[in-house]
């Protein structure tokens, strides 16, 4: 099957929701999306139109998603947005509902079946939901992340953002299979490129005395623009920007798609594309306050 340029549909159907059959081959490049879903902020039912059609336009394989609303005895946020289109889905709050409304929750989708591994919660306000994909060959089984911090926002809490990325790390590598596909992290990390946090992550500088190496997809496709996923561009996130920040022009890449290292795990997978999506309004209606990121990860040589 020909490659197709990120943001453009796939032409044929991968996986199956009723489980990932046997000898079932992955023929395109892996599709990966992480959006904060900005709970149900309002104009809730236009941002979710938006947000569902590019859904299927795009075509991901999975989805990481940050800030995902749930409320008790109804269906969640990222059900009601994906309902029919035939994903597996996991909120971090399943199996045990929350007595109230929850807004800054962690939630994932995937084309294939997945078991839940785990759920950490990290020293610096930040939480990961874990799960294994089993997903066609030559993948396999590999980990999906999604993260998120919910009090790591604010420009003076970079050690906060880094005490969460070494624990992110040292979870991870303790729970992955360095022989085979390696993981997958989606999340708003509320951290630019050049940020210790970031930067420990990609391999750029040590923190605790520790180093590791994930690629940033955004940099491993060759994209040489800054790749703002907060902006204020967008409406929603110019008003946070000047009440909170005072700032009225300030575009920043805070939301990541990062990829095991080949240092770290032998599966074969290489970043060809990133691009940013959900960044274009409707009529005045924005699918967020923040825009996604969406990744093709090339699963054969």
């Amino acid at each position: 099957m020909a490659k197709v340029a990120c943001g453009q549909a796939a032409p044929a159907k991968i996986g199956k929701s009723t489980g990932t059959p046997e000898g079932e081959r992955l023929n395109r490049p892996l599709r990966v999306i992480s959006i904060n879903l900005w709970n149900y902020a309002e104009p809730y039912e236009q941002r979710m139109k938006l947000l569902r059609e590019e859904i299927k336009s795009l075509d991901p394989d999975l989805i990481g998603f940050q800030e995902a609303g749930w409320t008790p005895d109804k269906e969640h946020q990222v059900q009601q947005l994906l309902r029919g289109l035939k994903f597996h889905i996991e909120h971090e709050r399943k199996g045990a509902p929350p007595p109230r409304r929850e807004l800054l929750d962690v939630a994932v989708a995937s084309r294939w079946p997945f078991q839940r591994k785990a759920f950490w919660r990290l020293p610096g306000s930040g939480k990961a939901l874990v799960m294994e994909i089993d997903g066609p060959a030559p993948m396999k089984k590999f980990l999906f992340v999604s993260t998120f911090g919910t009090n790591r926002w604010q420009f003076d809490r970079e050690h906060a953002r880094e005490r969460d990325a070494v624990a992110l790390d040292q979870h991870l590598r303790a729970l992955a299979d360095s022989s085979g596909f390696p993981p997958v992290i989606t999340g708003d990390f509320d951290a630019t490129p050049d940020s210790a946090c970031m930067r420990y992550l990609t391999g750029r500088q040590s923190l605790d005395g520790r180093s590791t190496h994930y690629y940033d997809a955004w940099t491993a496709a060759g994209n040489d623009d800054p790749g703002a996923t907060w902006s204020t561009r967008n409406e929603y996130a110019r008003r946070t920007t000047l009440q909170v920040w005072h700032l009225a022009n300030h575009h920043r890449r805070i939301d990541y798609i990062l990829l095991g290292s080949p240092h770290h795990y032998c599966g074969f997978a290489r970043v060809i594309s990133s691009c940013v999506v959900f960044d274009s309004p409707a009529n005045g209606v924005w699918p967020s306050d923040h825009f996604g990121v969406m990744a093709e990860i090339a699963v054969t040589k």
